[in-house]
């Protein structure tokens, strides 16, 4: 997981364990399959994404 302010969680075993990251950041909305716009609880906006880094194949 990445997120527009820099922080990146490595170690995420799954897309279910990733979600669940996602929305202990904040209050999330839905942007794309696999993008969030987050409110943390200071206020903060920023964009979270999951991304896969396994190699394809």
């Amino acid at each position: 997981m990445t997120t527009s302010h820099g922080m990146r969680v490595d170690g995420i075993r799954s897309e279910h364990d990733g979600r669940l990251a996602i929305h202990m950041l904040g209050i999330p909305r839905t942007i794309g399959p696999y993008s969030w716009q987050v409110v943390d609880n200071q206020g903060r906006h920023f964009v979270a994404e999951l991304r896969s880094t396994r190699p394809n194949g």
